[in-house]
């Protein structure tokens, strides 16, 4: 029985020490310091395209290094407001999913797509020149 209980011991330490090096789960990088920058801009890390469904860099984001040719799959189709393109290339953005249609290009530039007559009309993107 001695031999027993002190088996049982051994194991609730190791349990223990198991347990207690295990990583702790957190929520991304990103979801938090959403919740907690004032300028949701600062979201965007360096070597990503950013795009916000609201204007000044509000509300859903989604980023880029490569682009997308629907952006149905992230559920901002027609619903990009703003923009932040820090990857130091041009992207090119397309009116229609599949790179089709009128293009605007993007440079090293942080704003809002209305100001170049592309509110809520960009359906697809891709780095690269137009």
């Amino acid at each position: 029985m001695r031999r027993f209980t002190s088996l049982c011991t051994a194991l609730g330490f190791a349990a223990a020490a198991v347990v207690a090096s295990a990583p702790i789960a957190q929520a991304s990088t990103a979801t938090v310091e959403r919740d907690v920058t004032i300028t949701a801009y600062q979201d965007c890390p360096v070597g990503w395209f950013c795009a916000w469904e609201d204007a000044g860099g509000w509300g859903r984001m989604a980023r880029f290094q490569t682009g997308s040719d629907d952006l149905r799959d992230f559920n901002l189709n027609d619903q990009i407001s703003s923009v932040w393109n820090r990857t130091g290339r041009t992207f090119c953005t397309w009116l229609n999913i599949n790179r089709d249609g009128a293009t605007w290009p993007v440079g090293n530039w942080q704003g809002n797509t209305s100001q170049y007559n592309r509110n809520d009309n960009i359906s697809s993107l891709r780095v690269g020149a137009c």
